[in-house]
């Protein structure tokens, strides 16, 4: 499948609180490839079995007593977040004016990754407490391209400095191939754009930063 055909650009994510900046950059994304956008909200079943233990604790706030905490918390917590989703979708979709839909699976982020990479060649995913926002320390979000020596790292790196000039934010290109540790240690990263044959070349746990995978995977 090539970024040039026209499908949907999936957003996968499992906290609401990585969503705000990350969907403007999606549907902007999406608005630029002429593409629907679709949020894939991911329930964690690792959270739903934890709070069905009858040990499972909540802390609310500074100074208060740890209270039960139970499955049927897990489920409302997730409606509040799929609602909010659906707010800012709402919001961004309308900014960038592009069409949008939501849809939730219960699991892990990983495993949803996996499932939904032959579903699209434009795919982003964000894990909290990954954000895209600018930090302090400077005014502008930063997207890293990781170029991996091949024709798909290059059209990777065009999506990647496209995106960048449509929302305002800086491009950094750097090479994985040659060194991999160094490129995916994207720590100061808010976007991290790569070829999806290249997402096993990662370093395990890295980068910490919402990533775009562009193009067919291995």
């Amino acid at each position: 499948m090539s970024v040039a055909e026209h499908g949907r650009v999936l957003v996968v994510l499992d906290d609401a609180a990585v969503a705000a900046a990350l969907l403007d950059a999606s549907c902007a994304l999406a608005q630029l490839m002429q593409r629907e956008l679709q949020l894939v909200f991911v329930e964690s079943r690792a959270a739903l079995a934890a709070a069905a233990l009858p040990v499972t604790r909540v802390l609310a706030g500074p100074g208060e007593a740890w209270s039960p905490f139970a499955p049927q918390d897990v489920e409302r917590g997730w409606q509040a977040q799929a609602a909010r989703l659906r707010t800012l979708a709402e919001r961004a979709s309308t900014r960038r004016a592009v069409a949008w839909s939501m849809r939730v699976v219960r699991g892990a982020l990983g495993e949803t990754l996996l499932a939904l990479r032959r579903e699209t060649d434009m795919l982003v995913v964000a894990q909290a407490p990954a954000r895209f926002e600018a930090p302090r320390r400077r005014t502008r979000p930063l997207i890293v391209a990781l170029d991996d020596g091949q024709p798909s790292g290059r059209e990777a790196a065009k999506v990647a400095a496209r995106l960048a000039e449509a929302i305002g934010a800086r491009l950094e290109t750097r090479r994985l191939a040659t060194q991999p540790e160094q490129a995916a240690r994207a720590t100061d990263a808010d976007l991290v754009v790569l070829p999806a044959a290249a997402l096993g070349a990662l370093p395990p746990g890295e980068p910490h930063a919402p990533l775009l995978l562009v193009g067919a995977p291995a």
